[in-house]
């Protein structure tokens, strides 16, 4: 069944233009023009999100958002608006909202945030599921038979059952969230919640209201208490990913709550007790996360009980035929294909192509081929070009002569490039925050999203002699 989407907007052109994008991804979308008219929908049916204009006729978007929390408090609110500013969206988020957009609407970004969303919903109901004993989830979602993945798995299903705390390193894409999933799931706090948080997407501002909770009164715009993800998820597992996103001064307070089991909310000076198992994960190298301070070395130590090091795709090349045949299978029981089989070149091009992206690329190419291609087996065609193409055709990703620098910058564009301008996913790609790559895009003058990388430097050929 399809996902439903309510869009609460007033201007008729843009609802439309959302809902048929919206429908075109999939979804299930309906309009509603007002604020009265979205909380009678919310009380006939349920969605899995609402997309919410600031400004509507009968009501400030804003004002409507803890009414919403009231009638559907697991639904994620996007809030949208013409005016944007920092300060609406940090009331749009003390508020309960999921995350906040400014018109005009940049489309590729703006359905990325609402497949992470609606992500984000269908892990709240798999928590829901595992409280109520109905969904076993463990490490057969882990798939693969290289032996790089079987040590993985084997220390994590070891570490499970247990009460220690987990660290998990990995590259994006390769599987860091399913391990903890995982981990959870067989572990004896399986029937308490697995709250997560992704501590690089959060602003800063507002990560410690987040993780610990406020009072009420704790600083402007904060109406009313809430509850941070350290409270949501006592008798159970926290799982933070990208830990080493989180500023120092806020680790430490972290350490303090991990090593004492206990925390404040801001505007509290009153403890509150919780007994809960800590999950994090991060795609940085940890050792040169120390030395640069983005770390500390105090909760370093208290977090590296277990350390899991997931490999990346392309250390465990033997895994791609499994992963690809299983992603198949699933897209075409999806798309109603006949799509029953990888032919040779295919696989081929699947086993010669370095995957940066790991898992989550391979998966999007398959999904992509299984979609787009025709016939009963997925075709070299049918892949992204960016895989599809022969590599000795083209120029070497990272010419030999470049300095370092330049090496980063020739990686920027090429991100940017292949995702089509899309900022969110190249910063994905290149394994970095959407903040750093604006950092690095605005130091190096990148200003073309679809700029061609520079072409090597060839030597100039001998001048002709004379006689």
């Amino acid at each position: 069944m399809s996902e439903k989407i309510l869009i609460t907007e007033d201007d008729e052109d843009l609802a439309f233009v959302i809902r048929e994008a919206l429908v075109r991804q999939g979804y299930e979308a309906e309009v509603a023009p007002t604020a009265g008219a979205l909380l009678d929908r919310l009380k006939a049916s349920q969605y899995d999100l609402i997309l919410l204009d600031v400004r509507l006729p009968d009501m400030d978007g804003l004002d409507a958002i803890p009414r919403v929390r009231d009638l559907a408090p697991e639904t994620p609110i996007i809030v949208m608006t013409a005016h944007g500013t920092r300060q609406i969206a940090i009331n749009a988020i003390t508020r309960g909202a999921y995350d906040f957009f400014t018109k005009p609407l940049k489309m590729a970004e703006f359905q990325v945030v609402v497949a992470r969303a609606l992500d984000r919903r269908r892990l709240q109901m798999q928590v829901r599921a595992l409280r109520e004993g109905q969904a076993a989830g463990g490490f057969e979602d882990l798939i693969g038979k290289s032996e790089a993945l079987k040590r993985v798995l084997d220390m994590a299903q070891r570490a499970a059952p247990t009460d220690l705390t987990v660290l998990i390193q990995g590259e994006s894409g390769t599987g860091k969230e399913i391990i903890a999933n995982a981990i959870h799931a067989q572990s004896k706090r399986a029937r308490g919640p697995l709250v997560k948080m992704n501590c690089a997407a959060v602003p800063e501002t507002l990560l410690e209201s987040e993780l610990f909770g406020h009072e009420k009164g704790a600083f402007t715009g904060a109406d009313r208490r809430r509850i941070g993800r350290f409270e949501q998820a006592d008798g159970g597992t926290l799982f933070l990913d990208e830990v080493c996103e989180m500023h120092p001064r806020l680790q430490a307070k972290f350490l303090r709550g991990l090593q004492e089991r206990e925390i404040e909310r801001l505007g509290s000076s009153t403890p509150i007790p919780v007994d809960v198992r800590i999950i994090a994960a991060t795609n940085r190298d940890l050792q040169q996360a120390l030395q640069e301070g983005t770390l500390r070395e105090d909760l370093y130590y208290r977090l590296n009980v277990i350390l899991l090091h997931v490999p990346p795709l392309r250390e465990r090349m033997d895994d791609v035929p499994i992963l690809a045949m299983h992603f198949l299978r699933k897209y075409a029981a999806r798309e109603g294909a006949a799509m029953a089989g990888i032919a040779d070149e295919a696989m081929n091009v699947l086993l010669g192509y370095s995957w940066p992206g790991n898992v989550r690329e391979l998966e999007n190419a398959v999904e992509r081929g299984v979609v787009l291609g025709q016939g009963e087996k997925l075709r070299a065609a049918d892949l992204p070009p960016q895989v599809a193409r022969r590599t000795d055709d083209e120029h070497p990703l990272v010419p030999a002569h470049l300095t370092l620098e330049e090496m980063e910058k020739l990686a920027i564009v090429q991100a940017l490039r292949l995702t089509g301008g899309n900022k969110s996913e190249a910063a994905e790609r290149l394994g970095i925050h959407r903040t750093s790559l604006y950092d690095k895009m605005r130091r190096y003058g990148i200003t073309d999203p679809n700029a061609r990388p520079p072409e090597p430097e060839t030597a100039a050929p001998p001048a002709e002699q004379t006689h």
